[in-house]
């Protein structure tokens, strides 16, 4: 299958297994970050967690404390050892400010909130 492949009513059938599997589990990716020169693993986010983040000022600093999965930004320990009076403050105090949107970015790419659709017209170019 390929980006000109028409997907049908029996090929959504035939994949129904796979989808729902695909589903069950949250997609993970690696990112190099420079200022820890070093990487860390992220998750997709849930669909309610994209729309939480959404409706919130520091929205992208929520989905990275949310999606960021290795090192784990909801330890305790991580918390404690920076000082951190609220939670998501760990965020501010790991990555630098222009990091946290890209960050959340390529955490909603792996839930297919962006890049996930294109019209056909667009891959022909």
């Amino acid at each position: 299958m390929n980006k000109h492949t028409k997907i049908t009513l029996q090929e959504l059938i035939r994949r129904k297994e796979q989808m729902l599997e695909s589903k069950a589990k949250p997609k993970t990716g690696t990112l190099y970050i420079k200022s820890l020169d070093g990487t860390i693993t992220i998750e997709g986010p849930t669909a309610s967690m994209a729309k939480e983040s959404q409706d919130m000022e520091n929205g992208d600093a929520y989905i990275v404390y949310s999606c960021v999965a290795d090192p784990c930004l909801k330890s305790k320990e991580l918390q404690e050892a920076f000082g951190c009076a609220d939670p998501m403050e760990i965020v501010d105090m790991v990555f630098e400010p222009g990091e946290i949107p890209l960050i959340a970015v390529e955490c909603l790419k792996l839930a297919g909130y962006i890049d996930g659709v294109k019209a056909v017209d667009e891959l022909k170019n």
